[in-house]
């Protein structure tokens, strides 16, 4: 279970990834969060994320915190997407008054043993 449970997490921030994020100069940004959980809304364990690649114009940080889940209806876990759960974002912040492109490239290794790679491309405006 806990394998099927981080792939699906996997694919999910992976997919929600692939946009072009867009924030204000100075600005937090929420990039990625990622999450481990069982059927009954409790941790599978950590998700440990890393930056591979900072961005040239700004900082991030990576935070332990609650996250709300994204399952599909179809899921199990559905039903944990209405609360919070263990997880852990990445907020990124451009130097203040930076305008252009920015890239983060972050590594998810989930309890399981599965990793991803994400790549996120950020427009400061």
């Amino acid at each position: 279970m806990r394998i099927v449970l981080s792939i699906v997490a996997s694919l999910m921030s992976a997919g929600l990834a692939q946009a072009d994020k867009v924030v204000a100069s100075g600005r937090p940004l929420m990039l990625y969060q990622a999450w481990s959980t069982n059927p009954d809304c409790t941790s599978a364990g950590a998700v440990v994320l890393r930056v591979a690649q900072g961005p040239e114009h700004g900082r991030v940080a990576i935070r332990q915190t609650g996250v709300f889940p994204r399952f599909a209806e179809s899921n199990v876990r559905s039903a944990c997407n209405r609360r919070r759960v263990p997880g852990v974002q990445a907020i990124y912040t451009s130097q203040r008054g930076y305008l252009g492109s920015d890239l983060v490239i972050l590594e998810a290794l989930f309890p399981a043993g599965r990793g991803v790679k994400v790549t996120l491309p950020i427009r400061v405006m």
